[in-house]
């Protein structure tokens, strides 16, 4: 009789859903502001005024709105070992004395890095070349950093508009997973840009990832109307697939969305809406991975898409407050 009730308890227990994860919140963050980018243009200003990203008193405003606010994780964009993100990002946002107990991780720009050709990235010998030696420089610079941002003890990096790779990106996507197990012990926790509005979900890219997410599902062949309903078209289209596949699904929420101060020759329709953001929240609220608990904000800072949420000399403080009300609200629920 003991026997078969410890079976039984033991059957019970392996039976049991999980303890769902902490909420986590990541906001992209672009560490790449100086005079000269800010001269490209924007829609609004911020509170700060047109700062530089490497300075530390906007470092140290950034890192305790975050904190005051519920911002776990910057993932930061970077552009290249030799690009101003890069330099802000190694020698002076991730070694802040501010920075506390917010995280970093890498948002890789993968356009600008691997190149476009009709508008897709084409992986080739060059393409995977390109994206094994700038792992292999994450890895030395960033990856081991108690302040770099994990996942079950492996290294988040989001890998930028990955729905468009095309190509031999499977063989790049398994020669970067082995090179980061052979050559330095890590196993990253990639995360696929692949959620949009345009394009279905692709077994094929999903399947190579830990989780997907969307960077934004903005696009400019929407309808002007409805969009949290497209968005949640997406999310369980998306979803569906990715739990198919045994991956994480990331959603996430934005402000909205006016590039007109950057590209003003594109006519592209601005997203705003009076309750978006909440309601935003509140949807990306209800498509969080039990297990995981990841969810993304586009963005602290993108000025130039106007998708921040990086207090303005406008709204002031209030997108960070709606910010910290949802996440109590979650965690309350929870």
């Amino acid at each position: 009789m003991k026997i078969a009730f410890g079976a039984a308890v033991a059957a019970l227990l392996l039976a049991a859903p999980a303890a769902a994860a902490p909420l986590t919140l990541a906001a992209y963050y672009y560490p790449w502001y100086d005079d000269g980018q800010w001269a490209r243009g924007t829609t609004r200003s911020p509170a700060l005024g047109d700062y530089v990203s490497r300075d530390p008193a906007t470092i140290a405003a950034h890192f305790a709105w975050a904190r005051q606010y519920g911002v776990d994780v910057f993932v930061c964009n970077w552009l290249g070992r030799t690009s101003t993100s890069d330099s802000t990002l190694r020698d002076y946002l991730l070694p802040s004395p501010a920075r506390g107990r917010t995280k970093i991780a890498i948002l890789y720009e993968s356009g600008l890095r691997l190149g476009l050709t009709d508008n897709r990235i084409v992986f080739g010998e060059r393409e995977q070349q390109i994206l094994l030696s700038d792992f292999d420089y994450l890895a030395a610079t960033y990856f081991r950093s108690p302040a770099y941002y994990r996942v079950g003890g492996r290294p988040v990096v989001v890998l930028y508009v990955s729905r468009i790779f095309r190509g031999a990106y499977a063989d790049a996507i398994g020669a970067l997973r082995a090179r980061m197990r052979t050559a330095w012990g890590i196993d990253p926790y990639l995360i696929g840009d692949e959620v949009d509005w345009d394009l279905g979900p692709s077994r094929a890219r999903i399947r190579l990832y830990d989780a997907i997410t969307g960077y934004t599902l903005y696009s400019r062949t929407q309808p002007q109307s409805g969009f949290l309903r497209l968005v949640e078209d997406r999310f369980q289209a998306f979803k569906r697939v990715a739990a198919e596949r045994r991956v994480a699904f990331v959603p996430g929420a934005q402000p909205g969305y006016d590039d007109r101060g950057i590209r003003p020759e594109e006519g592209h329709y601005v997203l705003s809406e009076p309750r978006l953001f909440e309601r935003g929240l509140a949807l990306a609220g209800r498509y969080v991975d039990r297990r995981l608990g990841l969810m993304t904000i586009t963005s602290w800072n993108e000025w130039h898409e106007d998708t921040q949420i990086e207090p303005a000399t406008d709204y002031g403080l209030e997108l960070l407050e709606k910010l910290a009300r949802f996440k109590r609200a979650f965690v309350a629920r929870r």
